[in-house]
C-alpha cells in the first residue's frame, strides 16, 4: 500500500495508536516517579510483568502492519536505505511500540535496583522515560560512584 494512501486515509488511525502506546506505558512511568515507596507500586512495577505485556501489544502492531504493508523490504543494511524504511507511518509505529516497551523495561530495572539499593532515582527514571540510554548512562554513573565511595 503506497504512503500517500496510508496518511491521506489513516492519519487519524495511525495517530490513536501512537497515543494508545504511550498511555499503555505512562501509568507505569508516574507511578515509579510519583509513588515510588509504595509496596504496590514495587509489585506492579517489576521489569518482568509489564513490559511483556506491552510485547502483547507489539506483537499486534506487528501482525497488523504485516498484513497491511507486508514485511519491510530492506534494499541494503546502510543507514539511508533503513531510515527509508523506518520513515513509513506504519513501521514507525512499530519502532515506536519497542521503542516505550524497552525504555519502559530499562526504567524498571533501575526503579528495582534502586529499591533494593534504598535509593531515590527520579532524575534518572525521568531521563530514561524520555531519552533511554541517557538515562541508563545517568544511573550507571551513579552506581560506579557510590561503588567507588563504598572502596574507600
Amino acid at each position: 500500500m503506497p504512503v500517500w494512501v496510508i496518511e491521506m486515509f489513516g492519519r487519524g488511525d495511525i495517530n490513536q495508536v501512537f497515543w494508545l502506546v504511550f498511555a499503555a506505558a505512562l501509568p507505569f512511568w508516574l507511578m515509579m516517579l510519583v509513588f515510588p515507596h509504595k509496596t504496590w507500586v514495587r509489585r506492579i512495577c517489576h521489569p518482568f510483568f509489564v513490559p511483556p505485556l506491552l510485547a502483547v501489544l507489539y506483537l499486534y502492531i506487528v501482525f497488523e502492519v504485516v498484513n497491511t504493508v507486508g514485511w519491510p523490504k530492506f534494499a541494503g543494511v546502510e543507514a539511508h536505505q533503513v531510515r527509508r524504511v523506518f520513515s513509513h507511518p506504519l513501521y514507525f509505529l512499530v519502532v515506536w511500540s519497542r521503542y516505550m516497551a524497552m525504555d519502559l523495561f530499562a526504567g524498571m530495572v533501575i526503579y528495582q535496583e534502586a529499591v533494593r539499593r534504598k535509593q531515590q532515582v527520579p532524575v534518572e527514571l525521568f531521563f530514561t522515560w524520555l531519552m533511554g540510554p541517557l538515562g541508563l548512562l545517568f544511573y550507571g554513573i551513579r552506581l560506579g560512584w557510590a561503588q567507588l565511595r563504598e572502596k574507600w
